[in-house]
């Protein structure tokens, strides 16, 4: 393997660690990533990078200007934590109720620095800029991608390309997972209200049961996908919460329910809302009950350049080798607002391996989540090394 980067990374493993695990004790939410944002800001000054602060609030921007100034490519890493009761018995566990890094994004984080840090130590080398972009807010659309694209953060200097990875406890530590085209799924989200008309639970018959309603048109929405739509066409709808009735004896009057709805394919993403309506006009008009549907678009599809895949696949083989730079068969249902930054630049998305050998590997969004830390040092030199490959590359052309 012929990573320039590989070993120096080793030698920053404890610090990359030590940002981690600070980070994961101390998590914010989308928006609120004040304490993060400023451990970000310190280090990547430390590290003798131009910073910006305070980019569609609390996003952090480090510009690494090379030997000179012909091309520049961008890493995105996001820095929110998810409104979860933590479960890992850590011994640096978050200390804030109700709020955890539960999906990585303290790795990426911690990643992304020892990035930064590998690139600062060759910057008389480096034929072009690498600018750092620390993103709030990647959990809840609309996101804080939209937000640091409008603020600029692609331009002064300009970027011409974007990379960003996300940990994946489903693959060992040392693999790397690599998606031509489509990546990653849109997601839209929706709220659903059922009304019905209220009543004595001893007599239903003269009330509209908006629980039942309820119930039948959750059922329904389920035959959406492999019966209204092609089942070779993947879409994915999920109810995730419910709430209706005021007490045991009342008939429910109403109940709101909200959801997302995930697809592959721009054209199956616009079919979805009017075939839900479809479906739920034939549920309240068989039970004398209304609706009211308010869907909102979230993020698109996540699309991977295939030139640039091909330079990330070539980089990854340098820092993992070969049989462990995995090109993926299906994409993920999986949804991230990085795809804005990838309709804007030529942009690449890949998983790093973070799961642990002897388990157990929790899924994203687990209260148990976590993952082995020897992947972070390997991260922060696969970052290092594409972004290197990068500007090489485009120097010569």
């Amino acid at each position: 393997m012929g990573s320039r980067f590989r070993f120096q990374a080793e030698k920053l493993k404890p610090q990359i660690i030590a940002w981690r695990r600070r980070i994961h004790q101390h998590p914010e939410l989308g928006f609120q990533e004040w304490e993060t944002g400023r451990l970000v800001a310190e280090v990547l000054k430390e590290a003798g990078l131009e910073v910006q602060t305070g980019i569609a609030g609390t996003g952090v921007v480090g510009v690494l200007w090379g030997n000179r100034r012909a091309k520049g490519i961008a890493v995105r890493a996001d820095m929110d934590a998810l409104p979860i009761t933590e479960r890992t018995d850590l011994p640096f566990a978050s200390v804030r109720p109700g709020v955890m890094h539960a999906c990585g994004h303290d790795a990426h984080v911690a990643i992304a620095l020892g990035a930064a840090c590998l690139l600062a130590e060759v910057r008389q080398e480096l034929p072009g800029a690498v600018k750092l972009i620390f993103q709030p807010c990647e959990e809840t659309p609309p996101g804080g991608a939209l937000a640091m694209l409008r603020a600029g953060v692609l331009s002064n200097p300009a970027v011409d390309a974007v990379v960003a990875l996300h940990v994946n406890p489903h693959l060992p530590v040392g693999a790397v997972g690599l998606k031509a085209g489509v990546a990653m799924a849109s997601v839209d989200s929706f709220t659903l209200t059922v009304r019905g008309k209220s009543g004595h639970s001893s007599s239903p018959h003269l009330a509209v049961d908006a629980i039942v309603v309820a119930a039948h048109a959750v059922l329904a929405l389920q035959s959406l996908p492999g019966r209204l739509i092609n089942p070779l066409e993947p879409v994915v709808l999920s109810i995730g919460t419910v709430r209706g009735g005021v007490k045991s004896n009342v008939v429910a009057e109403e109940v709101v329910m909200t959801g997302t709805v995930r697809a592959l394919s721009p054209e199956v993403r616009r079919q979805v809302p009017e075939l839900m309506r479809r479906l739920l006009d034939g549920v309240v008009l068989a039970y004398g009950a209304s609706y009211e549907l308010d869907y909102q678009e979230g993020y698109p599809l996540l699309v991977n350049d295939a030139e640039l895949l091909g330079l990330v696949e070539r980089s990854c083989r340098q820092v993992v080798g070969g049989e462990r730079a995995l090109r993926l068969p299906l994409p993920a249902m999986g949804s991230e607002d990085f795809a804005y930054f990838a309709q804007a630049r030529p942009a690449v998305h890949f998983d790093l391996g973070v799961g642990k050998p002897q388990g157990p590997n929790y899924p994203w969004h687990h209260p148990c989540f976590d993952l082995d830390e020897e992947a972070l040092p390997l991260g922060a030199a696969l970052l290092a090394q594409i972004c290197w490959d990068y500007l090489q590359d485009e120097s010569g052309r």
